[in-house]
């Protein structure tokens, strides 16, 4: 069995067990009665695990930034170098999407504002701030002047760090850009102090939008809401929508979910716990589980309605036997086309080739040249020049594909066109070793050079009868199931390919692309 005929077995094979599979799964999940607590607790822990890589990565970031910054004077160190820096650890990082610097008497902000960067390295107290938008290659495009805060307030990160960031925590914190795309954003701020005892403030920005689509993606539901708890008890929702309808509506769930969380806190001594209200009509679930206090977050909700959870797993059902039937399709169109590739390349021709009595060679010589027939007085050596001309072993090879590409054929060499018998003793002349062995091997070697092994050991049979004393060589021709090309130098010395077949008792050559095309798929397709 052939490698090609291998594979394409075995892709076969995993299809289907692959099918199988989905479709143990189906009845495995049909059989199940469905419960909205028990789908939305298997949901959150798996959101867990995404949630704690999320904080994970964003603990990694923290780390390298609070140790590099605390080696530098924020004050002075030069807006090209923290560029260089911060552009590179944003690149990074597909969801973070700028970074704020707080120094004692200057800031720097940096904002990757899809295909460009938007930066200042300001004085504090400035009440306008210089903004520049550079390309991805850092040079300057534009620079413009403006009050807008891309950030929280100073007033607030001042009481932040008074409050919460003495002790070295994080803070997670929303707010409102004046940047149309950067509308909603979310911020995580710690502090760093330098070797020379001052503190800098860093905020990591990202785009509540973005965070929530992860989320999204990772539920797979329709209207997921998560919301993250702080140490300080803040409550931090991601929104990805701009529908205004669907921002009222999370509004108003949040306040159930601040219910819940209050709930949590007073009577369930913070331990994860699941609960369910009633709002607009729908029964909505909510499960809060603890994340082990990771990076200023230590326990999240999830909340999704009722309908949303039943209707979800039961399109894990479906999910399922559309699998089965994907598989078997691909399962099935891999074993057609393996086998018809394997086909068209291994079909072994369908008539054996032996060798023709010399009675019946001497009766087809005599009937003279047909359109399955023709004659050729020798392999190389030209009769009329009297010397040998390498261009006559081309017109062998012609007359050989001509036979494959069309019905098969019988080739008689060492045969005039007036039926005489001449031998093949001139073309033995001309060779290395005088023999028939060598003519075979010589002829042989040129059938492989154009056509390949394979055409010439399954579509060829040679014999050299001895008529009237002297050796003829007769080849019979199958009809191949490829076309043949024969490759020749054309008259600037490039070598071109070209395409004969059988008409009437001569080979013709077709010139015409259209033709060709035309006559490949008559008769090989």
């Amino acid at each position: 069995m052939s490698m090609t005929k291998k594979a394409g077995f075995w892709i076969s094979i995993f299809f289907i067990i692959l099918a199988i599979a989905s479709l143990f799964r189906y009845f495995n999940q049909k059989d199940r009665d469905l419960y909205a607590d028990e789908i939305i607790t298997h949901t959150s822990l798996e959101f867990k695990k995404d949630l704690k890589a999320f904080l994970a990565n964003v603990g990694s970031i923290t780390n390298t930034v609070k140790k590099d910054v605390s080696l530098i004077d924020v004050d002075r160190v030069s807006q090209d170098s923290l560029l260089t820096y911060f552009s590179q650890l944003i690149s990074k990082d597909q969801l973070l999407k700028g970074i704020v610097l707080l120094g004692s008497r200057r800031n720097f902000v940096l904002i990757h504002n899809n295909n460009s960067w938007i930066v200042t390295h300001s004085p504090l107290k400035d009440t306008l701030i210089n903004w520049k938008r550079l390309n991805n290659k850092l040079e300057p495009v534009s620079k413009w002047t403006d009050p807008y805060n891309y950030f929280m307030e100073l007033s607030d990160l001042n009481s932040i760090k008074v409050s919460y960031l003495k002790d070295g925590k994080n803070v997670w914190k929303t707010a409102k850009s004046k940047i149309p795309e950067y509308r909603d954003l979310l911020f995580n701020v710690f502090q760093t102090t330098s070797a020379d005892g001052k503190i800098n403030i860093v905020v990591l920005m990202y785009k509540t939008g973005e965070l929530g689509s992860r989320f999204n993606n990772v539920l797979s539901f329709e209207q997921p809401l998560v919301t993250m708890i702080t140490l300080n008890d803040d409550e931090i929702t991601p929104i990805r929508t701009k529908d205004t309808t669907l921002i009222s509506r999370y509004e108003k769930l949040s306040e159930n979910v601040a219910d819940v969380i209050n709930t949590w806190h007073t009577q369930h001594k913070e331990q994860p716990h699941l609960y369910h209200f009633e709002e607009y009509g729908k029964t909505y679930w909510s499960r809060i589980d603890t994340i082990n206090e990771s990076l200023g977050i230590k326990a999240y909700t999830l909340t999704i309605a009722e309908e949303d959870l039943v209707k979800t797993a039961s399109s894990v059902e479906d999910a399922y036997l559309y699998a089965v039937v994907m598989f078997l399709l691909f399962a099935l169109s891999v074993f057609m086309v393996t086998f018809r590739k394997y086909n068209q390349q291994q079909k072994p021709p369908k008539t054996e080739l032996d060798n023709i009595p010399t009675e019946k060679i001497l009766e087809t010589i005599k009937k003279g040249e047909t359109e399955h027939i023709e004659f050729k007085s020798s392999l190389r050596w030209d009769y009329r020049e009297e010397k040998v001309n390498k261009a006559l072993e081309d017109v062998i090879l012609k007359s050989i594909a001509a036979f494959s590409n069309a019905k098969g054929g019988k080739l008689f060499i060492g045969v005039s066109d007036d039926m005489q018998i001449l031998g093949l003793q001139p073309d033995f002349d001309t060779l290395k070793k005088q023999n028939v062995d060598y003519f075979e091997l010589h002829l042989r070697k040129l059938i492989n050079n154009q056509f390949g092994i394979r055409f010439s050991n399954s579509y060829l049979h040679m014999q050299f009868p001895v008529i009237d004393n002297k050796t003829i060589c007769v080849i019979q021709v199958l009809a191949s199931e490829d076309p043949l090309y024969l490759k020749v130098k054309n008259n600037q010395g490039h070598m071109v390919e070209k395409f004969y077949v059988r008409s009437g008792n001569a080979s013709q050559e077709i010139t015409s692309l259209q033709e060709i095309n035309e006559y490949v798929n008559d008769r090989f397709n």
